[in-house]
């Protein structure tokens, strides 16, 4: 295994990731010719940051007659509760781009009105005059027969030729019609912006050799085609922070730890997700941008604004605050050089000692030490602390934001943080997983080999994924297994020949079948876990399945209450090789790990603390690191603070453990 990192570059992602290919290969293989390569992943951003930026092409939606303010309307909650002056989001389709057809389809799947086509023919003359670049399709009741959406795609195929047009029946077949007229548009107005990224990338790629297929790591942990991804942009809107749970989760696996909250440390955010039970907990609906929902199955995420970059401002009251505003990649912290002047928390760890400037990537690149001290200092200044105490109020109010989101996270799901292990990556995890930890009151913490590029490794091992669903409201008791079966099986031939087609062998193919329940009367539901292909669906058993999953997570239950199904999903899953992780040996007897070197860090509460450092290349499984001591990567410090302890283990991942006393 070869890891290599480079600097991103945010006016053009697609050289940041030619450059780190080029490097790599070459020192590899001492060529940058791509025509070795088996497998390239790419952990894409680009429809996330144009849906936070509102870089968006004219997008047009065309819906049922009387549907038309469905994106106005939106739900009646308010998500800030004691807000009064709270306003909604503007919806991604202005009311002049949002046109109604005459037809109608019932919850049955049943024809009540035929489609008037004169209406959609008229509709696409507007949407031509206008000037859009994309359009949602989204019926009434498409989710029970797809049979008008059809024939409107038909049509506009013919009146706009070169406008992207998406169904909601392919994009999202489920009720709700809000969020599903949400998700479809949401995946038009993205599938220009990546189908030219990707493309672009992908030509690329090609010319510097590479022969195989660009892959795109999908919101939901698996992978996909590029042609796929192009098609269904939406299921990629946390493609890259997916990664880095997959990851997690590879190597939990491995080294037999079932239970994980994974912390990545970015430039801009830190995103939390878990690990329960060796799986990755995942959801059908979330809200992208803190505005849009999203009905696609993606791997739970938590962001918040609190990464490397997160700047340190104060506010009216002059109370010290950190985010959610970022320098970001460009102009980067300040300690980076390249002409950022706000302090932030990467310029407060190197005012503390916790980071080498000497030693940044590993010696490429040199930190900017009295810059870093300056910027903090004007902070220090303005509160009346010293240098070292406002650079640690830095690093503490990181810290504490983090905790908290993990902690929410957490018992959200009904769960108890001390049950959990807390590993700690990206560019920063190794930073902050001993604080975070030493906050929740978890005993054991992580920080994996090559914290930096976890993301990436974790994307090397991941399976081809294709998810497919099906409204059913039904009483779970009156259940017709016949006529489930009869969905799963249209499901896993929709899921099947995906895989296929992006050449996965059938005998690597698995297939797994939930259902969404709730109780009568309810809004929302949960999923449970069905009985494979062959094996008898008992509506009992899913009714008690569904009672034990609501005690667990809202602490009660009503079983005599009837229980209701609402959707049938399926996961096709196509798996691949992981990559096996290096291992090492272990240190002969009578030898111990000795330091590289010593260095003042400030720890609070002990001042500048002679501090050993150690480095990772000289660490061998069962070495033992006392803190307060720091182990340094050319990609990334971790730190184990004073009263804890840290272990090596033969994957040459860090083990931090508070000293019991």
């Amino acid at each position: 295994m070869h890891v290599h990192k480079t600097p991103s570059t945010p006016r053009d992602f697609t050289q940041g990731i030619l450059n780190g290919a080029k490097e790599i290969v070459t020192a590899r293989l001492g060529s940058g010719d791509l025509g070795a390569i088996d497998t390239f992943v790419h952990g894409a951003t680009v429809v996330l940051n144009a849906l936070l930026q509102l870089k968006l092409p004219r997008t047009g939606l065309i819906t049922t007659t009387g549907f038309r303010d469905v994106l106005e309307i939106m739900r009646t909650n308010n998500p800030f509760m004691y807000d009064l002056q709270y306003v909604k989001p503007s919806p991604l389709v202005p009311r002049s781009l949002r046109l109604e057809v005459g037809g109608r389809i019932r919850h049955t799947g049943e024809e009540l009105v035929p489609l008037n086509e004169d209406d959609v023919r008229l509709a696409a003359a507007r949407l031509r005059q206008d000037g859009v670049e994309a359009v949602g399709v989204c019926l009434i009741h498409a989710y029970a027969s797809s049979a008008h959406e059809r024939r409107v795609g038909e049509i506009l195929a013919e009146e706009l030729p070169g406008v992207t047009v998406c169904l909601s029946s392919d994009v999202a077949p489920e009720w709700r019609e809000f969020e599903r007229t949400s998700t479809t548009c949401i995946n038009a107005a993205t599938v220009p912006i990546i189908s030219s990224y990707l493309g672009r990338l992908s030509e690329q790629l090609k010319e510097r050799g590479l022969k195989r297929d660009l892959l795109v790591m999908q919101s939901n942990g698996g992978v996909m085609t590029t042609d796929a991804a192009c098609k269904w942009p939406v299921r990629t809107v946390m493609s890259g922070p997916s990664g880095g749970v997959v990851g997690a989760a590879t190597l939990a696996a491995q080294i037999d730890v079932p239970n994980v909250v994974t912390l990545d440390i970015g430039g801009t955010s830190s995103d939390m997700g878990v690990i329960a039970n060796g799986r990755a907990i995942t959801v059908v609906e979330s809200v992208v941008a803190d505005a849009w929902p999203v009905l696609a199955p993606m791997i739970e995420i938590l962001s918040i604004g609190a990464g490397g970059g997160s700047i340190a401002w104060l506010d009216a009251g002059d109370a010290l605050r950190v985010g959610p505003q970022s320098a970001g990649a460009d102009p980067a912290p300040i300690c980076y050089g390249k002409g950022g002047t706000e302090p932030t928390v990467t310029d407060a760890n190197v005012v503390l000692g916790r980071i080498d400037p000497e030693y940044f990537l590993g010696g490429r690149m040199r930190l900017d030490v009295d810059g870093a001290r300056e910027g903090v200092g004007r902070i220090a200044d303005a509160v009346g602390l010293s240098l070292e105490q406002a650079a640690d109020g830095i690093v503490q109010i990181a810290n504490t934001h983090m905790s908290k989101a993990i902690r929410s996270i957490l018992i959200e799901r009904g769960y108890d943080p001390r049950d959990f292990v807390l590993m700690g990556f990206g560019g920063g995890g190794g930073l902050h997983t001993a604080a975070a930890m030493r906050e929740l009151s978890i005993p054991h913490g992580i920080v994996p080999s090559n914290p930096g590029a976890l993301s990436a490794i974790g994307m090397l091992g991941t399976d081809f994924r294709h998810d497919r669903a099906r409204t059913l409201v039904r009483p779970v008791a009156d259940l017709d297994a016949n006529e489930v079966e009869k969905i799963f099986a249209e499901l896993e031939g929709e899921a099947l020949a995906a895989l296929i087609a992006e050449g996965v062998e059938q005998s690597a193919v698995e297939m797994r079948r939930s259902a969404d329940l709730r109780y009568v009367g309810q809004e929302y539901h949960l999923s449970v876990s069905l009985p494979s292909r062959g094996e008898p669906l008992v509506a009992e058993e899913l009714s008690s399945q569904f009672n034990r999953e609501h005690e667990r997570i809202y602490g009660y239950s009503t079983p005599d209450s009837p229980v209701q199904l609402v959707n049938l999903r399926l996961v096709g899953i196509g798996h691949t090789e992981s990559p096996a992780l290096p291992r090492i040996g272990r240190r002969p007897d009578g030898e111990s790990l000795e330091p590289v070197k010593w260095r003042k860090v400030y720890f609070a509460g002990s001042g500048w603390t002679e501090t050993p450092i150690y480095s990772v290349e000289n660490v061998l499984a069962g070495d033992t690191l006392p803190g307060p001591s720091i182990l340094e990567d050319p990609r990334s410090t971790m730190l184990i603070l004073p009263g804890q302890s840290g272990e090596i283990d033969e994957l040459r991942n860090l083990h931090i453990y508070e000293v019991v006393k």
